[in-house]
This record gives structure tokens, C-alpha cells and sequence, in this order.
């Protein structure tokens, strides 16, 4: 005896005029699992609309055949009425039993179109914030006539779609002043995502707040988006702590909700505001950032949405040829790069990109410019407004509350276009921004201010100031990352990394110095790799690794020397002039020359360079 499950009217199936002829019951369970995929007996039962124990007298199939695919296109002939009111409930186990995906394909495939708005009502917001957000497209093309998609929440997820799938959130702003029925919170929720979209962050935060507040709860996708739009919009306000607690809830929540775009939104977010605050305890400073990172990527390549680099011509693809042009000039492939940025430059007029992207191709501009000597171009680059570039002696500009992320970006681009133009701001104005940057928490540009401060400094570039910078280069991947951020500025670094290392006082600061030696060979192009070696940590220690391991084994000096030749040896080998080595061991000048004479004459050499090569190849 059947108990039909009762659909609401509006989505029950359209009437039938053609006659009904019975099918097996055997042959209608062939057509539910081929539609649904499963043995379960009671959803089968439950689709069928009769008693679990009415199957069980049948002989259970071992799989989903072509006997079975057969059933269905018999059924929806013979029987359409019958096969309608299955397909009902069908779709409702499916949407109850969170397999949205599968509801979706049976109603797009079999169903009509008040199973299709039911699918959407349902799970459109799940499936538009998920890896199969094309389906919620293909559901709303064919009934964008239909009323429910005019007013309410379908016209919410209609207007997100075209915000967030076609990415026209101009066309939706245009819409959104007149869309009927629309409750607060997916008003502002549209409004924010919007505003994101236009690099208006103040607004954007602000309109997510308002929607966060008028969702009662967070179990709903549009609730999720929100905090993930608030999220976004603090870091690109400039203020990435802020950020952290609304995407760490949007995160926690799309997992829950298997909203894996969400998930890699925020994922993605995270990283960037990890990488702003650039400090996180108990690790290399970046170690969070490149782990949420590769979380993201992670889950992109389990989803299968990693297809590969994008077509040069695709909107995506912009900050990818960036990167690429960019590395042509790390690599010194000047003119192909600078045909790349060219090009870019003219895409970039042409096309509205984020300012973030248009940083990027900035910095890359100023990179060429400088190389190529272009100081006009370098000049039209460095001030704030067109009146502070033509003045002689511009006064400082500060940041304000509202001073956004990639404001400060662009700030610490200009002041480096000042300093490669020989035209570096005022001290005034580079302190305001680093005191701004410092004061949000954007830990990463501040650190690239306080260095773009000790290169501007006059008339001697502040080598306490950049060896205060590379001490705290505490890694050997933010040793290489801090040089790559900061590579543009190559031409004002050789000269003030070397004037430090000849500095006596540098040996009192070993992790400084062996910065600045790696930094130089980089940047000269020396062969040499910038994973640091072991170096003594303690200035007052007064004997080298070399002498330390050698003293560990039992092992005398090499050479015949005596410890202190030995440990002199070392340090020439080190690179330390006689004045750094002096420092060093808290000896007088004569005394090292002393030691060096004996050494010499005891290992027959007569230059500093054959005392350099003897040290190096000592045993150690």
C-alpha cells in the first residue's frame, strides 16, 4: 500500500493528458536506482512512494545497468504522471539529503520548471559558492521570466550570480536600487560584494557589517559570504588584524556548509593577511601565510578547478603575465620584458583592474624605468598628486583613517620612484607612511618603508637604519622574499650593502652581515645561494664556527698555526677586513696585522687573496 510524499502545489508536476499504463514495480526500482544511484531500499521505497517491505520480495540488483537507464526512458513514456510524481520526490530526498549537485542534473535533465526554481530555492546559494556553480546558471537561463526569479531571495541569488559567476557587479548596481522584496541582509550582502569589486573598501565594510547584523545566525551560504566579504574588505582597508576574525568564521562555516569556493576564498584571504602581518610566533615569519596558500591551491587541484595557466587574453590571466614580465627583469631579459610591460600598459588603460593588479604592472614600470634610465618617467611616478611631482621641495602627504591597502602599496612605489630618480621624498612624508603602516599592523610594507627610509637618507644613505632592516631578516625564505619585494631598488642598495659590510662595527651583528653579503652576491650576480650558514650569534664570542667544530673533534689548528693565527685565518676567510677582525676579537689593529704577518709566513703565501682561497679550503 503506497504513502505518497505530498509536494507543495506550486512545484507539483504539470498535468497529463496521456494515458497511464502500469509498469512493473520491479522495473520502476531499475528506473530509481539508475536515477538516484543507490540500493538503499528505503529511499528507493520512499521514491517510489510505497513500503520498504513491498521491495524486499524483489531480487536485489547488483548495479545501476543499461537494463536500468532502459526503465527510465519506459517509464517517463508509458507512465509520465507516474514518473513525475517520482521525480518529485526524488529531487526532495536529494535536497534533503544534501546532494544538491544530483538534484540539480534530474531536474535540468526530467524536470520542469517549478522543480528547477524549487532546486534553486533550496540550494542555488550552495551550489552558486561551490565547485558546480555552473549549474545554478544553467537553472536560471531558461526561467529568468519566471516571477519568483523578479522579487525575494531568487532575485538575490539571480543578482549574485551575475555578480560572482559573470562578474558584472556594474550591471547589478544598476538593478539593485529598484529590486523588489530584497530583505536587508542580502541587500547589503549584494552591496558589499559590489563595493569590493570597485576597490571601495570603507563601503564595502560597512555594508557587510550591516549585513552580518541583520542575519540572525550564520548557517545560511548568504550569511557566509558576508563575513567573507567583511574579511576582505578590513584587509583591503589597510587594516589586516580586523580581518582576521570574519574570515576565520566564514572559513569554519563554508566547511561546514561544503561551500568550497567560500573555503578557498577565505582561504586565499588569509594568506594575504598573514603575509601583511608578516610575524607569527614560533615560525619563519611567512610560514602561516604560505600554509593557508597552499591550503587553498590544495583544495583547487582535490576540486579538479586548476586547469592550468589561463589563455593571455582571459581578465584572470593579467597578474600572471605581471609576475612573468617582472621576472624578465630579475632575470636581466630587458628588452622581451619590456615589450611584455608595454603591452600591459595599454591592455591596463583600456581595462578596468583592481589597483592591487595595477600596483603590480606599477612596479614593474618603475623597474623598467629605472633600468633604462628614465628618470621623467621615474619623477611623474614619485609623488602622491601631479602638484607635489612639479614641486621642487614637496611636502610630506600623509596617509589618512581612510587610506586603503594598495594605497600604501602605491606609496612605498612612488617613494622608491623618487629614490631611483635621485629625487627622494622628504624625510617628513617617508616617517608619516611608515608610522601609518606600523600603527594598522602591515608589518611587510612597514618593514620595506624603514628600508626605502635608510636608502633615502641624506646625503649618506642611514646604514644603521638598512642593517636594522636586515636583522630582521630572520630566515632564509624571507631572506629571499624580502629581497625579491625590494629588488627594484637594486641600483641604491649595491653600494650602501657594501659600505656596511666594510663597517667594523658589523662583525657586533652577525645575522646583519650575513644578510648583506647574501643580498650583494645576489644582486651582483655571484653565484651564491641565499640559505644562510651557520654563524656565530653571540658578538662577543671570540672564536669562528671553523675553530669551534675544529676544537669539538680534538683536532689542533691546521698549518701549524696557533689558535688565534687559526682563528684570524678564519675570519680573513670570512671576508672581515683587519679593522672588522680587530672588532671581532677585541684586539688592537697592530696586533691582527701581527698575526697576519706570522700566518703568512708560516703558510708561504703573500697576498690576502691566497689567504682567502687557504681559508676556505682549510679542513674544518
Amino acid at each position: 500500500m503506497s504513502h505518497p510524499l505530498h509536494l507543495p502545489s506550486e512545484f507539483a508536476a504539470p498535468s497529463q493528458s496521456e494515458p497511464r499504463a502500469d509498469l512493473t514495480l520491479s522495473r520502476q526500482r531499475l528506473a530509481v536506482q539508475a536515477l538516484l544511484s543507490v540500493q538503499d531500499t528505503a529511499i528507493v521505497a520512499a521514491a517510489l512512494a510505497c513500503a520498504p517491505r513491498e521491495l524486499q520480495r524483489l531480487s536485489p540488483e547488483a548495479q545501476v545497468s543499461d537494463d536500468a537507464r532502459a526503465a527510465v526512458a519506459q517509464w517517463r513514456q508509458t507512465d509520465p504522471q507516474g514518473f513525475d510524481a517520482m521525480l518529485g520526490r526524488a529531487v526532495e530526498l536529494l535536497l534533503g539529503s544534501r546532494q544538491a549537485v544530483q538534484a540539480a542534473e534530474l531536474a535540468l535533465e526530467f524536470g520542469w520548471a517549478a522543480l528547477q526554481l524549487q532546486v534553486l530555492e533550496r540550494a542555488g546559494w550552495s551550489l552558486l559558492l561551490s565547485p558546480a556553480q555552473a549549474l545554478t546558471g544553467r537553472l536560471l537561463k531558461p526561467n529568468l521570466l519566471q516571477p519568483a526569479l523578479q522579487q525575494g531571495e531568487l532575485l538575490a541569488l539571480r543578482l549574485a550570480w551575475t555578480i560572482e559567476a559573470l562578474g558584472e557587479p556594474h550591471t547589478v548596481e544598476r538593478l539593485l536600487s529598484e529590486a523588489p522584496g530584497l530583505s536587508t541582509g542580502l541587500k547589503a550582502t549584494l552591496q558589499a560584494r559590489i563595493a569590493l569589486a570597485f576597490d571601495q573598501a570603507a563601503r564595502a565594510v560597512e555594508a557587510a557589517q550591516t549585513a552580518i547584523d541583520a542575519f540572525p545566525h550564520d548557517l545560511e551560504p548568504p550569511a557566509l559570504l558576508a563575513r567573507a566579504t567583511l574579511g576582505r574588505a578590513w584587509l583591503a582597508a589597510g587594516h589586516p588584524q580586523a580581518a582576521l576574525a570574519p574570515l576565520t568564521a566564514a572559513l569554519k562555516g563554508a566547511r561546514r556548509d561544503d561551500c568550497a569556493l567560500l573555503q578557498i576564498e577565505a582561504l586565499e584571504a588569509l594568506a594575504e593577511v598573514h603575509l601583511e602581518l608578516d610575524s607569527e610566533s614560533g615560525t619563519e615569519a611567512g610560514d602561516t601565510a604560505r600554509f593557508f596558500s597552499a591550503e587553498a591551491q590544495g583544495l583547487r587541484q582535490t576540486l579538479g578547478l586548476v586547469t592550468g595557466p589561463l589563455p593571455p587574453e582571459h581578465y584572470y590571466a593579467f597578474p600572471q603575465l605581471v609576475a612573468k614580465a617582472q621576472a624578465g627583469l630579475n632575470a636581466g631579459q630587458i628588452e622581451a620584458a619590456a615589450r611584455q610591460i608595454e603591452s600591459l600598459s595599454q591592455r591596463e588603460s583600456q581595462t578596468f583592474y583592481c589597483y592591487r593588479w595595477r600596483n603590480r604592472l606599477l612596479q614593474a614600470q618603475i623597474h623598467l624605468a629605472s633600468l633604462q634610465h628614465q628618470t621623467a618617467r621615474l619623477l611623474h611616478w614619485a609623488a602622491l598628486n601631479d602638484e607635489a611631482a612639479e614641486s621642487d621641495e614637496a611636502t610630506a602627504v600623509t596617509p589618512s583613517p581612510a587610506t586603503q591597502l594598495f594605497d600604501f602599496e602605491r606609496a612605498w612605489l612612488q617613494g622608491c620612484a623618487a629614490l631611483l630618480a635621485a629625487r627622494p621624498w622628504p624625510e617628513a612624508r617617508l616617517r608619516a607612511w611608515s608610522e601609518a603602516m606600523q600603527a594598522r599592523g602591515l608589518r611587510r610594507l612597514a618593514w620595506q618603508q624603514e628600508l626605502l627610509r635608510a636608502l633615502s637618507s641624506s646625503p649618506v644613505p642611514g646604514l644603521e637604519g638598512l642593517r636594522d632592516s636586515l636583522q630582521q631578516l630572520t630566515g632564509p625564505r624571507q631572506l629571499e622574499d624580502g629581497l625579491e619585494r625590494v629588488r627594484l631598488l637594486a641600483p641604491k642598495l649595491v653600494g650602501p650593502l657594501a659600505a656596511l659590510l666594510a663597517q667594523p662595527a658589523i662583525v657586533h651583528h652577525p645575522l646583519a652581515r650575513q644578510n648583506a653579503r647574501r643580498w650583494l652576491q645576489a644582486l651582483r650576480g655571484e653565484a651564491a645561494t641565499m640559505v644562510p650558514t651557520a654563524n656565530p650569534t653571540n658578538p662577543a664570542e671570540a672564536s669562528t664556527v671553523a675553530q669551534a667544530q675544529a676544537a669539538d673533534r680534538g683536532l689542533p689548528p691546521p698549518f701549524g698555526l696557533t689558535p688565534r693565527e687559526w682563528q684570524v685565518l678564519c675570519l680573513i676567510g670570512d671576508e672581515l677586513s683587519n679593522e672588522q677582525i680587530a672588532a671581532q676579537l677585541f684586539v688592537s689593529l697592530a696586533t691582527v696585522k701581527t698575526h697576519i704577518n706570522r700566518l703568512y709566513a708560516k703558510l708561504h703565501i703573500s697576498s690576502r687573496e691566497e689567504a682567502l682561497q687557504r681559508a676556505r679550503s682549510a679542513p674544518r
